[in-house]
């Protein structure tokens, strides 16, 4: 990709020797300049240094060279300009030597904003009034990765204590790319197993994000002010719980507390995010679930129930069925209420919560078209809870070891 070199202009003498010298060094096949309409004159010093004429076209003139918002705004305008006909900002380079104080502000800031690859500015050897003498000057050229890097480092932070795990890896693996330095690497590499743990148990794939969190040293977490412990121990709990069953296929192996638990929070996560029609249908499944955990402990499979479990009313109904038994939410609780559960009586009794479960049938995730709001979320949410409670009264120190925890990078 051609490479294109942006410079500001200055009036002073002697300025023509470094942007020349500048554009030697570089060697930009598109050249822009920024300048005043006192400062413009310049462009013709500097062709009468090289020796040749420049196809710069005409300079991006900035009405007050003092105003740091508008040497801003007209160095931003045209490194946009060179984005829009094709440049990559790592292509573009900004030489803020010459100019005010306000246009070489103004440049590097824009030239940072737009993640350009490069600053340019030229030294060298210093006379009695301060400038460079001509003949001495030296072009360095400063690649502010580490600028972009920290930025992004906050931005991953916030997205992570957002619950955007797929920006937060789109950003580390940009990172990543850019990174000059092995430590740098490594840390790229930790948070990338970080966001991916917490991605992975947030879609309740809890093995793989066992792997990752396994991954990670203790002291990580000490550097990134998070504590991980209880997320680490949930999960676990959870992985084991699952190869139990794998390997038992035991009905009374099939559930754990810890899934109800992670359930209920990570729907508050989505209340959180505004996805109330996502939460309302996880409040509804963690219903569901609560009346298969307690069927499940008796033995009881809601997926393929044997007709002698049943009551001899229920009997009745499936006698003729030659399709295996499945209870639904409502069959389910009728069972436990049955069976001398609690649980199925006081779903049974609680109509606000059976209101609120008939109201997110209305939903687009379930048979309608509209829209959940916060206050049936919140409804059903503390319905959802009083029944898991009246079930499993440890509920509650469960759920606080699912949630997960802030991210502070130093």
């Amino acid at each position: 990709m051609d490479k294109a070199l942006v410079i500001t202009l200055g009036t002073g003498p002697g300025v023509e020797s470094g942007i020349a010298r500048s554009i030697q060094v570089n060697h930009p096949d598109t050249i822009r300049f920024i300048a005043t309409s006192e400062s413009a004159s310049t462009i013709n010093r500097v062709e009468t240094k090289l020796g040749y004429r420049l196809t710069s076209g005409e300079p991006c003139l900035i009405e007050d060279g003092d105003d740091v918002e508008d040497c801003w705004a007209t160095t931003d305008q045209l490194i946009c300009s060179l984005i829009g006909v094709g440049c990559q900002p790592q292509d573009i380079f900004v030489d803020f030597t010459s100019g005010t104080k306000a246009m070489s502000a103004g440049a590097v800031l824009a030239a940072i904003g737009r993640e350009c690859s490069g600053l340019v500015y030229v030294t060298g050897k210093r006379g009695p009034d301060s400038r460079v003498i001509s003949g001495t000057e030296r072009v360095i050229t400063v690649a502010p990765y580490r600028i972009f890097i920290e930025s992004r480092r906050r931005l991953v932070r916030d997205f992570f204590n957002a619950f955007q795990y797929e920006a937060c890896l789109s950003l580390i693996r940009e990172v990543r790319s850019r990174a000059a330095d092995l430590e740098l690497q490594e840390e790229s590499n930790r948070l990338e197993n970080l966001v991916s743990a917490y991605s992975k148990w947030d879609r309740f794939d809890h093995r793989a994000a066992l792997n990752y969190f396994k991954q990670l040293p203790r002291e990580w977490s000490k550097k990134w002010h998070i504590d991980m412990s209880h997320s680490k121990e949930i999960v676990s709990r959870i992985a084991r719980q699952q190869e139990c069953y794998g390997e038992t296929a035991d009905t009374k192996d099939k559930y754990s507390v810890e899934i109800l638990a992670d359930l209920l929070v990570n729907a508050g996560r989505r209340a959180h995010e505004g996805k109330y029609d996502d939460a309302i249908a996880r409040l509804y499944r963690a219903t569901e679930l609560i009346a298969q955990m307690l069927l499940a402990r008796q033995g009881i499979d809601t997926s393929n129930v044997k007709l002698e479990e049943l009551t001899p009313k229920m009997q009745q109904e499936y006698q003729k069925s030659d399709e295996p038994i499945k209870l639904g939410q409502e069959k389910a609780y009728l069972l436990l209420e049955t069976l001398v559960e609690g649980a199925g009586k006081h779903y049974r009794d609680n109509k606000n919560l059976r209101n609120y479960l008939s109201k997110r049938n209305s939903s687009i995730l379930a048979h309608g078209i509209e829209p959940m709001s916060k206050s049936a979320f919140e409804e059903l949410n503390r319905e959802t809870h009083n029944l898991a409670l009246s079930a499993f009264p440890n509920i509650g120190s469960l759920e606080h070891k699912c949630g997960f925890p802030r991210l502070e990078l130093i």
